[in-house]
């Protein structure tokens, strides 16, 4: 899965080989098709399996202070570090989502939600006690914080920001707590 999840990450899904994949993983490219039968279904079990780790890695519990600016750099951080994990499968599904949009959508989409709803949890009391805006929809504010993050993750790791990632990290959820609290 590795190995695979390398290839598809520095090549994309159609440069990408299974004969490269099983040099990567130091095996016969017939291993390859024994266990997935197609570079297709390779390609699908990478998906759930990249989808599964973020959803691992993105995992919030408790321990949370109360205190939006600490805790929402709290689900930046782990989102950010997941989506580190993460970035070849994300660029690839990115590039390929029109042709592929299943996977990309299981990938880049059904993963999220998720941690979409916990940031939306985290909120509801924060709203309930008037520290966030009564009309502030909690669903959007995880789905454009976290495209936010994404895209700063993007720009970094393409040398295009002058931010590092704890300036992107803290700027972001700076301007995102300000317009939650209104």
């Amino acid at each position: 899965m590795e190995a695979a999840r390398a290839e598809f990450g520095d090549k994309g899904i159609e440069a990408a080989t299974t004969r490269g994949i099983a040099e990567r993983a130091g095996c016969n490219e017939v291993t390859l098709f024994r266990n997935f039968e197609s570079k297709q279904k390779l390609l699908v079990a990478v998906v759930q399996d990249t989808s599964e780790e973020f959803l691992s890695l993105c995992s919030c519990g408790e321990g949370f202070s109360g205190d939006l600016l600490d805790d929402l750099t709290h689900f930046a951080r782990v989102y950010n570090a997941s989506m580190e994990r993460c970035e070849g499968m994300a660029r690839a599904m990115i590039g390929e989502s029109r042709r592929r949009p299943t996977l990309a959508k299981e990938l880049i989409g059904d993963v999220l939600e998720p941690f979409h709803r916990s940031i939306a949890a985290y909120l509801e009391p924060h709203r309930q006690s008037g520290r966030v805006r009564a009309d502030l929809d909690a669903m959007a504010f995880a789905e454009v914080l976290t495209s936010a993050l994404m895209g700063g993750l993007l720009r970094r790791t393409s040398g295009l920001s002058a931010l590092d990632r704890d300036g992107w990290i803290r700027e972001t959820v700076e301007i995102f707590v300000r317009g939650a609290q209104g």
